[in-house]
């Protein structure tokens, strides 16, 4: 299979292509007047014009995520060239950029991510489970792609992601979306969404968001058997065959208030909340059973609900513009999933439930895992940014976070013996109960020297203080407290790390025409050390290192009617922290500075207003991530040299055409592409997933001066993307996109 799906792509852009040649062709001739809008950013902390900010930036707008249907994490990253990521569920998503990926983990005892998301002003980033925000009333997405350690600091190693909520304003505004949508062979899907703005007076408006998400499934729990080879116990599977069984309901709410005090001094609050709860699984088997189906032997749910409070004070000093911002985000994470596979190559068996020495007869060994994690995640900063007409300006600041999570995960067998149990429970045989605790502070900033009229120099540094503590719990009832074999290796250490370090940024730019600027940087991000809880490997691992050095331009041609921006890098990850597992050390997963690995490349993302009605996008980008050197374990090489990081695709890119057949009718195509990519960075466990490409296809139609219709289709091509292989629950399955997707979504705003 070629990679691009040639054949597909070609026929759809060729498709797109004919389509708007007949509308360009029946419009103006190329039109004289019309360009490429202004896209206002805050990458660097600060509202500034895209073409001026020396950073490689992908950018999606309020009207294109409207017009592509985006609503979560899926969605957006499957847009973004720079950015790839793995999903199994909804609330279980990893982000990546530019090729910096270690595997990937939702083990909150492991290493951090690389990337880090915020939502407005604050960091909401989690280890393995990022939040999966509903996106609706948003302004922007932002990526950029790149270290952003000296602004934005921990897991900004290899970029930031940003959501942007609308804010209130002083103008009365309300709005309404309701959608329902047909999966092919799937169930259908509701979803309704809405906003009101009210101005309280001529300085205070308060904006109310809320929205239902309800999602049919399109996977099913097919009839199946599982003979256990020790005791020859065959479980079947009756109670849990059920059609499209993989269904989600996401319901949320956003208050928020804003205050200007005087012209000068403003104040945004805001609460925002989201509940999820999931049924079944987004995997298949197509291998053992087919297209869209797999079989479970026990439950599959989760439930994930998080409230979030932030508060934004910002004005001018009249030297500086101040920015005050605090966050708290509480959330709890419940996951039920079947493990039953694990009993056949496991030691369930043999210990637990066929040990007749000690327990007596064989008894059915199948398992349900369940793990339970709270997290309260704290966060507050202040900077400080001149505002100076001259050629010197600068921000500093201070960063300080707060970062606890429990998490408790627990083994279920239902038949066992209790006396085989862990103590104190009635059919667990294994338990991990913890509690980890971060802290970090930062102070930060950057200074712009202005040389001549057209070159700025940028210099940036982060200094950052890092404490963490482990502790907790993990047993079985042979090792309530896990010491294996000598007192001198126990897993029950509550361990403490204490770690300093620093980063540095050097960029300079050139304005060579008004519409061009080219630049240079030299920047680095980290991740924070952390603790192993056992004596054996070592109490702690140290921070990790990404150095980048990119040369990228921002362009405006054809008289303002295209924009085109892009960047080439090469960055060397230095000291990588990974994550893996061995019982002969820890029934914990450890984590260690091994190995390095580089990543180059280049990405560009272009705009281009064909005539008056018609417009064409295009972005894409280019990777070669591997390690540099053997990765050796206990003497033995589990992945090796020039070899490829995991869950990074050789290219990614994305075409989008939009027509408008009328003053009140368009047709909006969008087609993106991922190629293949291994789902694992030790070379006797990973397999490659295969390339796939998604299209969508829109008609929307004005039916009043405030009203819309939108008819849509999302993989248009039914395409069945393989979005991650995994062996999480022991048996290997695929976890799969939606199928071809028809909507009818009616859309009324008040101030259209």
């Amino acid at each position: 299979m070629n990679i691009f799906h040639f054949e597909k792509v070609h026929k759809a852009v060729t498709k797109a292509t004919v389509f708007a040649s007949s509308v360009f062709m029946a419009s103006d001739v190329l039109s004289q007047d019309a360009t490429v809008e202004e896209v206002i950013v805050t990458a660097q902390k600060k509202s500034e014009n895209l073409q001026n900010v020396p950073i490689s930036i992908s950018t999606l707008s309020a009207t294109e995520l409207d017009n592509l249907n985006i609503k979560d994490f899926a969605d957006y990253v499957l847009q973004l060239p720079s950015a790839s990521f793995t999903q199994r569920r909804p609330g279980q998503g990893q982000i990546f950029m530019r090729g910096i990926s270690d595997n990937g983990n939702n083990n909150q005892s492991l290493q951090g991510p690389s990337v880090a998301i915020y939502l407005d002003e604050s960091p909401v980033t989690m280890i393995g489970d990022n939040l999966d925000v509903h996106v609706y009333d948003i302004e922007r997405v932002e990526a950029l792609s790149g270290p952003q350690g000296t602004l934005y600091g921990a897991a900004s190693q290899a970029g930031n992601l940003k959501i942007i909520t609308n804010k209130p304003s002083g103008e009365f505004d309300s709005g309404v979306n309701v959608s329902v949508e047909s999966t092919s062979g799937g169930d259908d899907s509701t979803m309704v969404e809405g906003f009101v703005n009210i101005p309280l007076s001529e300085n205070i408006a308060m904006r109310f968001v809320g929205y239902n998400d309800d999602d049919g499934g399109y996977i099913d729990s097919v009839s199946d058997s599982i003979t256990f080879p020790l005791s020859g116990i065959t479980r079947t599977n009756e109670l849990f065959v059920e059609d499209n069984f993989n269904d989600s309901v996401k319901e949320g709410y956003r208050a928020a208030l804003r205050v200007d005090l005087n012209d000068s001094w403003k104040i945004d609050a805001s609460f925002q909340g989201q509940e999820t709860e999931t049924d079944g699984v987004w995997d298949h088997n197509p291998d053992r059973l087919g297209k869209y189906n797999v079989s479970r032997f026990y439950d599959d749910t989760t439930h994930d609900e998080w409230d979030r409070f932030s508060v934004t004070v910002s004005g001018d000093l009249g030297f500086a513009d101040l920015t005050f911002t605090t966050s708290s985000l509480e959330r709890d994470f419940e996951v039920l999933s079947d493990y039953s596979h694990y009993s056949i190559d496991g030691y369930v068996e043999g210990y637990y439930t066929c040990y007749e020495y000690y327990f007596g007869p064989c008894v059915d060994p199948s398992i349900q895992f369940e793990n339970d994690t709270h997290q309260e995640y704290d966060t507050t900063e202040i900077r400080l940014a001149s505002n100076s007409d001259g050629r010197f300006n600068w921000i500093i600041g201070a960063f300080m976070t707060e970062n606890e999570t429990a998490y408790d995960s627990q083994w279920h067998v239902p038949a066992i013996n209790p006396d085989a149990a862990v103590p104190g429970s009635d059919d667990l045989y294994y338990q991990t109960d913890q509690v980890r605790y971060e802290e970090e502070s930062a102070v930060f900033g950057e200074v712009y020297l202005q040389l001549n009229d057209k070159t700025e120099l940028t210099l940036g540094h982060r200094s950052f203080d890092t404490e963490a503590t482990l502790k907790g719990f993990v047993g079985t009832v042979f090792w309530p407290n896990y010491i294996l074999y000598s007192s001198t290796r126990p897993d029950n250490v509550d361990s403490v790390y204490d770690g300093s370090d620093s980063i540095s940024k050097v960029n300079i730019s050139y304005q060579a025409t008004d519409d061009a600027l080219i630049y240079a940087t030299v920047s680095e991000g980290y991740r924070p050390g952390g603790n192993n809880r056992t004596t054996q490997l070592g109490a702690s691992y140290d921070a990790d290192f990404l150095t980048n050095y990119e040369f990228g331009f921002k362009t405006i041609l054809m008289d303002g009617r295209m924009r085109l921006n892009g960047a080439v890098y090469s960055m060397q990850w230095d000291d990588i922290q990974l994550g893996w597992f061995d019982p002969d050390i820890s029934l914990l997963g450890l984590v260690d500075n091994v190995g390095e690995a580089s990543s180059i490349g280049f990405e560009i993302d272009s705009k281009i207003i064909l005539s008056d009605r018609v417009s064409a996008t295009f972005a894409f980008a280019k990777n070669d991530a591997i390690l540099t050197e053997d990765y050796e374990l206990r003497g033995a090489v589990e992945a090796r040299k020039n070899q490829d990081l995991p869950f990074t695709p050789d290219k990614k890119g994305n075409f989008g055409l939009t027509a408008e057949l009328s003053d009140k009718s368009r047709i909006d195509f969008n087609y993106a592409f991922v190629d293949k990519m291994w789902n694992d960075l030790f070379y006797d466990d990973r397999e490659m997933q295969d390339s796939y490409g998604i299209g969508s296809l829109s008609y929307t139609m004005d039916v009043s001066d405030q009203a819309s219709i939108q008819v849509y289709f999302d993989n248009v091509f039914d395409e069945v993307a393989e979005l991650f292989i995994n062996s999480e629950d022991i048996e290997k399955l695929t976890t799969v996109n939606r199928p071809r997707t028809f909507g009818i979504k009616y859309s009324w705003k008040m101030n259209k």
